[in-house]
């Protein structure tokens, strides 16, 4: 959907060079970034969410975060701009981000969150992450 979006905005602002250069110019630059973030993520390995025994790997335009079970309170189904996601918040253990959680708490109410971009409903990861903590924690 950004790509698409994106690609308009880029054609409307070509289509604006003549009327409106500076304004044109801008809006090709900042929505052709758009269109080549979006591209990225097509690429193989670019995003990924995966689920280990000791936590969840999460990779989003080629970086990676790793948070372990025993780091998660809970996961709870959520919403935001109706886009339907895993929310979540940390133990105290978890020392990373803090200023970061800070915000995204201010945001959402919720401290960290898990997009439904995968190829698996948001229902069903759900409750596969509950069962991977579980098992994590029955372990342990």
């Amino acid at each position: 959907m950004l790509l698409l979006i994106s690609a308009v905005f880029v054609v409307l602002g070509v289509l604006m060079l003549e009327e409106e250069p500076l304004k044109a110019w801008l809006g090709i630059i900042f929505f052709g970034l758009g269109s080549v973030v979006s591209l990225i993520q097509f690429y193989p390995n670019a995003s990924y969410l995966k689920l280990t025994d000791d936590g969840f790997e999460v990779k989003s335009m080629f970086r990676t975060n790793f948070t372990k079970w025993s780091h998660v309170k809970d996961f709870r189904i959520g919403t935001i701009h109706s886009n339907k996601m895993i929310f979540f918040d940390y133990t105290e253990e978890h020392k990373k981000w803090d200023q970061g959680k800070k915000i995204a708490k201010l945001l959402s109410g919720k401290e960290g969150a898990i997009q439904s971009i995968y190829n698996i409903s948001v229902d069903d990861l759900l409750q596969l992450m509950i069962e991977y903590k579980f098992k994590s924690v029955s372990k342990n």
